[in-house]
Order: C-alpha cells, then sequence, then structure tokens
C-alpha cells in the first residue's frame, strides 16, 4: 500500500519537476556562469552580446526554478505516505498495518489518486493518509478556476468539522459518489442547507444520518 501510493504520488509529481528542473537548467547553463564572473568583479564574455539585467534577471529566473524543484522534493520527502501511515497507526494502537494493507488492496480505485476501501479511504492529495470512512459525515464537490483551468475537488467533511480534500476528474464525481452513498452514515451530494449545517451547526447535521446510522 505505501509503496504504491508513494510511487503514484512521485510519477503525479514528475512533469512540474521536470518542468522546473528543465528551466532551471536551461536558464542557469545559459547566464549562470556569466552572473557569477560579474559577481566576481570581471567583465563575462556573454555581456557582449547580453545586458547584465539579462544575464541577472534569466539566473534569479533560474534560481527561482530550482528552488521550486527543490522544495516539492524536501516537501515529498518529509510529508510522505509513509509518514502519515506511521502517524496514523501511532494515533490508532487498535488498528494494524495489516487491516490497511488488505483494506485497501479490496478497494476500489477510483481515477488515478483515489481508493475507497470498507473501512478506509486512501488518498496521497490528502492531508491525512488514511481517512476513516467511519468518521465521513458528508460528501460534496467543489469546482476551483483559475483563469481558463478548472479544478474539480471530492471533499469529505468529518465528525470533528475538518474537510479532507483531493483533486479529482469531473467524470469520476458521479461514481465516487455513489460509492459513499452506499454508508448508511454519510450524506451525498452538493446540498447548500448540509453544507451550512456543516460550517455552522455541526451537531443538527449529525442528526439527519450519522448519529443514528453510524455502526
Amino acid at each position: 500500500m505505501v509503496k504504491k501510493l508513494t510511487a503514484k504520488l512521485w510519477i503525479s509529481s514528475l512533469l512540474p519537476l521536470l518542468f522546473c528542473g528543465g528551466m532551471a537548467a536551461v536558464f542557469l547553463g545559459m547566464f549562470g556562469p556569466a552572473a557569477l564572473q560579474a559577481l566576481q568583479g570581471h567583465e563575462p564574455e556573454l555581456a557582449r552580446t547580453q545586458s547584465m539585467s539579462n544575464i541577472y534577471g534569466f539566473s534569479v529566473l533560474g534560481l527561482f526554478f530550482l528552488a521550486i524543484a527543490v522544495f516539492v522534493v524536501i516537501r515529498m520527502l518529509t510529508h510522505s505516505v509513509g509518514k502519515y501511515v506511521r502517524d496514523y497507526l501511532a494515533q490508532n494502537s487498535a488498528v494494524t498495518q495489516q487491516q490497511l494493507e488488505s483494506d485497501f488492496d479490496a478497494s476500489e480505485h477510483i481515477g488515478n489518486n483515489l481508493w475507497i476501501g470498507r473501512q478506509w479511504t486512501f488518498c496521497y492529495d490528502m492531508n491525512h493518509i488514511p481517512v476513516e470512512n467511519g468518521k465521513i459525515v458528508l460528501v460534496y464537490s467543489e469546482m476551483h478556476r483559475v483563469k481558463q483551468n478548472v479544478t474539480y475537488y471530492i471533499c469529505l467533511g468529518l465528525v470533528d468539522g475538518t474537510v479532507e480534500k483531493a483533486p479529482v476528474k469531473k467524470h469520476d464525481i458521479t461514481h465516487i459518489n455513489e460509492v459513499y452513498a452506499r454508508y448508511s452514515h454519510i450524506l451525498v451530494g452538493n446540498n447548500p442547507e448540509y453544507q451550512h449545517l456543516f460550517k455552522n451547526d455541526r451537531n443538527a447535521l449529525l442528526d439527519i444520518k450519522y448519529r443514528n446510522n453510524r455502526a
């Protein structure tokens, strides 16, 4: 489970890492040595064809892309799937690694990043791995638009008031909702009243289904 989720996580990050790494290599390779020579008080040969503002500017841009790539790698190492799972097991001593593995193996894989098991939901894009299905109160979706780019999220509202989100494909949302609708204690759908109660009167929301149907 951990190995598979970790591999999926790195694969999903491969494209932005390659882009940032490639841009850093291009800009620093072309302008970095000249900028370094100038900082040491020498006139770089590249200054004959490029202005110093271009040399410094593109060097800084290269460092910016390099910093992003390094940040992504460090974050993935310090917020790894294995760490999240170990933290969960440490906080839930009655749960074993084998139970998680068995539930993951029998789970329904939807899209690229979501596995819904009988007892847990596994997703490397969420802030916690795994998420207990028994603590899910409300499932709904959100759409975020930045200019022409639209990203859809599945949102799991938990009994403690927190929300776990993961990016999903639009065409997978109906299927995801159908799977969670099988659980008698979970409210499913973009009902504005449910979302309002979740944020402002969670006790009233819990009385609708969760408290009467929670196994």
